[in-house]
């Protein structure tokens, strides 16, 4: 264990170690701001393997985390990584250890305690290898659960819709509206404005049809596009997406749920009925898919494994088979605005233009015509610059 990590008894006898507090709040700041010895305050929910790395590369002596370092959600490693390397780990302190520190003041931890002097400031669950083990356990076993979950509900989901996907009846068939042309499907859920705003360039080039999922049609609307399909159950679809212009497709899990006459007439919209299960936003893509689009850009797709099994466990098997139909059609929005972003410079272009001229202009001149060409062109340009000399003259 290095000397910094060593549990030590100030020199006025006060149990515990003393540190200078220095804020990493989201973690991306600890190898610019935290210095050996120091006491990283955070707030990092599920606290990763690489943000504890950071943590244990800038040889901090301690880490007081406002958040919950470990939620069980999944088996996280960034508290074994602290353990490991002998960091003391205090844990959920709470929004207040903002308020009652500053950074780069020298405060007093003692077991799962921050003081400055004798001041109590916060106080928190303290971790060790005992208790980051059992954490990790289970985890492990919850994640088991889920995972054996999603297998056999999947495996009941494509059997009841095998026909829908994998030869796509009931689907309905839009002509040549999404043939042949990108689409992208909006869902108002994990970081869509960021992902948006991320392909807000690529939808400009690439003119894609837009399909607003349910509050999607709206987030469309909000950011200044016009969907051109709006698709989700008749609760979830609002009046300004029926009024949207847009081409109105209605999901229902069986024909008996066909409803909204009124509606549909005071809007003077004919919808088109999708009956199908499974969520909105998974139907949008079959949708995309079966009218042979090319590429199905998705916005707001969970940003990981644990986004995406965090949803209701029907929500989970739709989406993880109808992510195994669209296979390589369908693209994160995040990865079409990170190529979207990287600009062509002009400087190879007009090198390889004016090249090709060079070489045409050579050509030309080793011929008989070309060369007879270039004398009169040089001609032409004695003759000129004589007339211009004689202007200045």
């Amino acid at each position: 264990m290095t000397p910094w990590n060593r549990r030590s008894t100030p020199t006025d006898t006060a149990p515990g170690f003393t540190g200078v507090v220095r804020f990493a709040r989201r973690g991306d700041d600890a190898a610019s701001s935290l210095r050996a010895g120091d006491i990283a305050v955070v707030d990092l929910i599920d606290l990763d393997r690489s943000q504890a790395q950071a943590l244990v590369d800038r040889r901090v002596r301690a880490v007081i985390n406002a958040a919950e370092s470990s939620t069980g959600r999944f088996p996280n490693l960034g508290p074994r990584i602290l353990a490991d390397a002998g960091i003391t780990l205090i844990d959920q302190v709470g929004d207040d250890v903002w308020s009652g520190l500053k950074n780069g003041e020298t405060v007093r931890i003692d077991g799962n305690r921050v003081f400055k002097g004798d001041e109590l400031v916060v106080q928190g669950i303290a971790q060790d290898e005992a208790t980051v083990a059992a954490s990790l356990d289970v985890a492990d076993k919850d994640l088991s659960t889920r995972l054996e979950s999603l297998m056999a509900n999947a495996t009941d989901h494509l059997q009841r819709e095998h026909a829908m996907l994998l030869e796509g009846a009931q689907v309905p068939r839009l002509g040549k509206r999404l043939r042949d042309r990108p689409v992208v499907v909006v869902s108002k859920t994990f970081g869509w404005q960021t992902d948006l705003r991320r392909i807000k360039r690529w939808i400009r080039e690439h003119d894609p049809v837009l399909i607003g999922v349910a509050d999607g049609a709206d987030a469309l609307l909000d950011a200044g596009y016009k969907p051109q399909v709006v698709l989700g159950t008749l609760d979830e679809l609002s009046a300004r997406a029926f009024h949207s212009g847009a081409l109105v497709v209605v999901t229902a899990t069986s024909a008996h749920d066909k409803g909204g006459a009124e509606r549909f007439e005071k809007a003077k919209v004919d919808p088109v009925w999708f009956i199908a299960t499974g969520s909105a936003t998974d139907l949008a893509i079959v949708l995309a898919d079966s009218n042979d689009a090319p590429v199905i850009v998705e916005v707001g797709a969970p940003q990981g494994l644990m986004e995406f099994l965090e949803r209701g466990s029907a929500d989970v098997a739709s989406s993880f088979v109808t992510r195994l139909r669209a296979g390589s059609r369908l693209v994160d929005a995040k990865a079409a605005g990170h190529f979207a972003a990287q600009a062509t410079p002009m400087w190879p272009v007009l090198l390889l233009l004016l090249a090709g001229v060079v070489a045409v202009v050579t050509a030309v001149a080793v011929t008989p015509v070309g060369g007879d060409w270039f004398d009169s062109v040089g001609q032409y340009i004695d003759d000129a610059r004589t007339w211009i000399e004689g202007l200045l003259s």
